[in-house]
């Protein structure tokens, strides 16, 4: 069944407008930088001199490639909610636009010990938070750490802070952060990100988990203001931001899951910035009324099996599934021969990647032979995946493979929300296959640790537990040598890969499209930084 939304709704969804006027405006950078002041409005058209010419908002369209589902650091969900989130909260740090240096945010200062054991800090003062809930304080960065490293909380980021014993309040805008041990992603993807983010205390304490995972509240340029699910979620321009004036009167995201149907309302004039398909880079390529921007990607996708279903505990089967579907046809069907097939978890250029890693090219008579040790000779097995022209191809190329050896594939598309529940809840391990993508952030753990005996039931839907594979996890952790890490994070690809759990696909490429009268801001691999978004 198809969820994407229609052109036509599309249009009903952002009120049939044409394409946004933008104004130009200086933008919010690093605090070195003197804060933006707005710019003269044009005049469009010719009135009386006694007449005051109305302001033309500024409003800035992004679309999601899914609805946002949880905006607790402690619980996200996907990548929309931290495009989302990452205009609201703030850290002590965060990465600067189109970088990975970070930059003070809510730090005022900020260093660490040689030892790596102590960072201390002192926040801005006058800071406020949003909606009148005061100054934000020692009290509210010790609130936010110390409850994501609590076990109590079954945070699935507490891994972000797996090295963190307290926060320590010195006084109102001072403090340090105590670490047990060295921790080698601190200033990679802890600080910097999402699980970095200072939430208020008082908000949190008054408003409860389950509402304040669609209701933040933060120290940010923008306002959460409304959502309306699988439709908009309308941001505005906070008065009293510490870093100055925000560049946008307001910021609308559209979740459109559908890459088509997102490339013909940026082709409309509809939004100002959209992720495309690979399929499309051609088109978009040559269309000289939108610019393109293509990043490498870290972001992995495989197809996954569930090790607990009694169809797939035989890992005969497993491997006969392994060596039955053709990776190079579906890379070839899915993506046009714009994207690389890779074999390995961390992607290539980053420290741990397993270069050497075995290539399983389709063997349809060695699939066979599994099959027959596990006495099989037919097998009917489901695959999930979310419903979008990318994992239809994956699944469909899937089914026609796997049928030669006797497996039988129904393909079940699902919209995204319902689908990225499906591995962390009650029946959970009636799993069987499923087409699968995480996003990444700059360090190899934050590939690794989703995939430990803690994260059955949150994001470990092989439902795969190795010891092994999680001691080398919390080793590679408070390992601060860069070589000996490297060797950890290939063993534990090594022991991932004898396990035959995952059929590798691509880490792909960050492609989108967006308007000339627009600057955008992304990480170096391709995740939308919206807030530091400029005009042209």
């Amino acid at each position: 069944m198809d969820k994407s939304i229609s052109r036509r709704r599309f249009l009903e969804i952002v009120g049939g407008s044409s394409a946004v006027v933008v104004l130009a405006a200086c933008g919010a950078t690093p605090e070195a930088t003197k804060a933006p002041q707005p710019t003269a409005v044009p005049t469009i058209a010719v009135v009386p001199t006694d007449t005051p010419v109305p302001a033309v908002p500024k409003v800035l369209k992004i679309r999601l490639y899914g609805d946002i589902q949880n905006m607790d650091p402690a619980f996200r969900i996907s990548q929309n909610d931290d495009t989302v989130a990452n205009c609201v909260n703030e850290g002590l740090v965060r990465y600067g636009a189109n970088s990975y240096d970070v930059v003070n945010q809510l730090a005022e200062k900020i260093e660490q010990s040689q030892d790596g054991l102590t960072v201390t800090f002192k926040l801005k003062e006058g800071v406020k938070w949003h909606k009148g809930y005061g100054e934000v304080t020692t009290e509210d960065v010790k609130f936010s750490y110390e409850r994501i490293a609590d076990p109590a909380l079954k945070a699935a980021y507490a891994d972000d802070w797996a090295t963190l014993d307290h926060v320590e309040v010195i006084d109102k805008y001072n403090g340090k952060i105590i670490l047990k041990e060295p921790f080698a992603p601190l200033w990679t993807t802890t600080l910097p990100v999402a699980s970095g983010s200072i939430l208020c205390k008082k908000y949190v304490e008054e408003i409860g988990l389950e509402k304040l995972a669609t209701s933040p509240l933060g120290s940010g340029p923008y306002t959460f203001e409304t959502w309306e699910p699988k439709q908009r979620i309308v941001l505005k321009a906070n008065p009293e931001w510490h870093g100055g004036t925000p560049t946008w009167d307001e910021i609308q995201f559209l979740p459109i899951e559908d890459d088509k149907t997102a490339e013909i309302a940026i082709q409309a004039g509809e939004l100002d910035f959209t992720r495309i398909s690979l399929a499309s880079l051609d088109l978009f390529g040559a269309d000289p009324k939108l610019k393109l921007l293509k990043l490498p990607a870290l972001r992995y996708r495989w197809i996954g099996m569930n090790v607990e279903n009694p169809k797939l505990k035989d890992i005969n089967v497993r491997q006969a599934i392994r060596y039955g579907i053709d990776v190079d046809s579906i890379v070839a069907a899915a993506y046009l021969g714009k994207a690389d097939r890779e074999n390995g978890l961390i992607a290539p250029g980053m420290l741990g990647n397993w270069k050497d890693a075995p290539v399983y090219k389709r063997d349809v008579a060695k699939a066979k032979e599994y099959m027959a040790k596990a006495g099989l000779t037919s097998l009917d097995l489901k695959i999930d995946l979310q419903d979008t022209t990318e994992y239809r191809a994956w699944a469909e190329v899937a089914q026609q493979n796997l049928a030669e050896i006797g497996i039988n594939l129904t393909i079940n598309p699902m919209d995204s929300a319902s689908f990225w529940t499906i591995g962390a809840k009650e029946g959970a391990d009636k799993l069987e296959l499923f087409c699968n993508n995480y996003s990444m952030n700059p360090d190899p753990s934050w590939a690794t640790m989703w995939f430990t005996c803690a994260q059955i039931d949150v994001w470990n839907w092989e439902r795969w537990c190795s010891p092994e594979y999680d001691a080398l996890h919390k080793k590679a952790l408070v390992t601060v040598d860069a070589a000996e890490r490297a060797k950890m994070y290939i063993q534990m690809q090594q022991i991932w890969d004898e396990a035959c759990k995952a059929v590798f696909i691509t880490h792909g490429l960050s492609t989108y499209v967006y308007q000339p009268t627009i600057k955008p801001a992304t990480t170096p691999h391709g995740i939308p930084q919206a807030e530091l978004f400029l005009p042209a």
